[in-house]
């Protein structure tokens, strides 16, 4: 019976337990390479950096949490036309990242598989 209490209590206590945002360093390990850091405190992240991801140059921001990304500082730079070149934007949790091809933000989603 005590065994049974114990472990209900583990279980209970590992289901309570909040997420950790991810953090550059999560996407550094999976195969971000970082080249230069970004201006981000502008845009309200706690972290940003250029680099390479699967062969695509992309820009990658970290924030606090998920309710204080705003996708929509970037909203234009990924349109048709657009002379900054990125094709694709993408936001996965409390990262939010910017990508000159279509293959990093599969990356970056494959940080939650973990």
């Amino acid at each position: 019976m005590r065994k049974a209490i114990i472990f209900s209590l583990a279980v209970l206590a590992g289901c309570s337990a909040e997420t950790k945002p991810l953090t550059v360093a999560d996407a550094v390990e999976a195969g971000f390479v970082k080249k230069s850091q970004k201006m981000f405190q502008t845009i309200g992240a706690q972290d940003g950096w250029s680099g390479t991801w699967h062969d695509e140059k992309v820009e990658l921001y970290q924030f606090e949490s998920i309710e204080l990304v705003n996708g929509n500082i970037f909203e234009g730079a990924t349109q048709a036309g657009n002379i900054s070149g990125w094709v694709d934007m993408c936001q996965v949790e409390n990262m939010l990242m910017l990508s000159k091809g279509r293959k990093a933000c599969n990356e970056l989603n494959s940080l939650t598989d973990q």
